[in-house]
């Protein structure tokens, strides 16, 4: 079930599912942010070093129109386990954060997430 503006919502896979609000929803997060989400992808899988996948995030980010969605973007497609793409984000703001995989919650009370994370609340 896909989730809108105004839902709560919880992060389903999490020991503590936590509690939030969606405050706004992207359907493609690379027009958003003035990137193009499809080739960054694929450049970024061709950059072998660290250092050199750090300086291309870099100057995407400078670049980008919005820099915190931007942000967000790489914060979960630039990783090893990303292998599906992930364009569709939540912002989401938590009355009771979700535990950051173990019992540590997150730090941040309002932020960007993929929206195949999060399922309604029940």
């Amino acid at each position: 079930m896909a989730v809108t503006v105004g839902d709560l919502v919880c992060m389903y896979r999490r020991k503590n599912k936590g509690l939030g609000l969606i405050l706004d929803k992207i359907d493609d997060i690379g027009k958003a942010a003035g990137i193009n989400a499809i080739d960054i992808i694929k450049d970024m899988s061709e950059l072998k070093s660290w250092l050199a996948r750090t300086e291309y995030k870099k100057s995407i980010i400078d670049t980008a129109s919005n820099k915190g969605l931007a942000q967000a973007f790489f914060a979960y497609n630039a990783q090893s386990w990303c292998k599906k793409p992930k364009t569709c984000f939540v912002q989401i703001k938590w009355f009771r954060p979700p535990s950051d995989y173990e019992n540590l919650s997150l730090k941040e009370d309002i932020n960007w997430y993929p929206a195949d994370w999060v399922k309604k609340y029940k």
